[in-house]
């Protein structure tokens, strides 16, 4: 997997331009607020179509109305285009000049190792069930339509809850029922692969303390109906849905306690690069090949052993791109980014950046 090219306009401080990139490490300093993590959250929606911001209105340049990100990729030996059109509430994805859901975009494209990644350890459940549901979602496209539906679903019935519509739930437990189960045994199936290569990231770390991945779920596939119907009463009054696994946790345990609440800033960011680790190596075992790796501030690793490991990982694959307030070691191209623009250092026609003027998908 290989992103050859990425095409940017009004995203957010980024200036209009396409940049290409080689095989190998490309590295991007310079100092913070420049556009580096812009730079990588682009080039992450245009190869998998994904963002984690709430409004996509955030994504836009200010003073504009719409934006627009462009991946040339490679992969398997053939060449694609990816097109994301950004508006207010609106996303638009073209593959090749044809209309596609996110869905239909290679689904092992990308990782992305950042900073904020430590909210995996020391937040709440959320994230890391997000981090679980977006990694499986992208290794099974059953298990994101599933999951998709099973969401729907939750929303509909804690509608009928906050009614009062207690004759309706035999409507809306027989659908949870079915998709929650399928959800839980995907996850209970999937969680012992991912145990195992989290758990031999975090060695390689140079952790001594083994970590260790388990489902905290609030029912079972045997108890889920079952469950429902005993909670019958406590979801009328809180007009929500408290069984299921759209309640359940990842846990993690380092060392035999809980990390997120016992284990150091440093011990935490260990776990949290496992599990980034872990999801790069099962997405190259299901897809054949490894995906293109993002890594943003490499210099925050202030860790020796962190920071060669990121390094180390990225010259593991096939390409990466890291940013840092400093040059990354070794890249085959360096970038000094300044107020959204990114400079090649001894730049060669082949990598220099063009200016665009790209037009928003529509």
């Amino acid at each position: 997997m290989r992103l050859d090219s990425l095409s940017t306009l009004n995203y957010r401080n980024l200036a209009p331009c396409t940049l290409r990139f080689p095989a190998g490490v490309t590295g991007v300093f310079g100092e913070n607020g420049a556009g580096k993590t812009n730079l990588l959250e682009a080039a992450f929606l245009a190869l998998t179509g994904q963002t984690d911001v709430t409004r996509l209105e955030q994504l836009v340049q200010s003073g504009e109305t719409e934006a627009y990100v462009r991946a040339d990729l490679e992969s398997g030996g053939s060449l694609s285009v990816q097109e994301v059109g950004l508006g207010r509430g609106r996303r638009q994805l073209k593959q090749d000049g044809v209309r596609v859901r996110t869905g239909d975009l290679p689904r092992g494209s990308a990782v992305w190792i950042r900073p904020e990644d430590s909210e995996l350890v020391f937040g709440p459940p959320a994230g890391r069930r997000g981090y679980l549901d977006s990694l499986l979602s992208r290794l099974s496209a059953r298990y994101a339509e599933h999951l998709a539906r099973y969401d729907r679903t939750v929303s509909q019935r804690n509608a009928a809850l906050r009614g009062g519509e207690e004759w309706a739930m035999h409507v809306w437990d027989d659908a949870l029922v079915r998709l929650g189960t399928e959800i839980m045994t995907v996850r209970r199936r999937a969680l012992v692969r991912l145990n195992e290569l989290a758990a031999e990231a975090n060695t390689a770390l140079g952790s001594h303390k083994p970590l260790t991945l388990t489902l905290q779920e609030s029912t079972t596939p045997e108890t889920y109906a079952a469950d429902l119907a005993a909670r019958r009463g406590e979801e009328l009054s809180r007009g929500s849905t408290v069984t299921g696994p759209h309640r359940d946790d990842l846990a993690l345990t380092l060392g035999g306690l809980a990390a997120g609440e016992y284990a150091s800033r440093g011990e935490g960011r260990t776990v949290a690069l496992a599990l980034r680790r872990a999801e790069l190596e099962l997405l190259a075992e299901r897809y054949g090949e490894r995906p293109v790796l993002l890594i943003d501030d490499f210099s925050a690793e202030l860790d020796p052993g962190r920071r060669a490991f990121l390094l180390d990982l990225a010259a593991s694959v096939p390409q990466a791109i890291v940013t840092g307030t400093e040059r990354a070691p070794g890249a085959a191209l360096t970038m000094r980014a300044h107020a959204g623009r990114f400079t090649p250092e001894q730049a060669t026609p082949e990598h220099a950046p063009v200016p665009e003027r790209a037009e928003v998908t529509r």
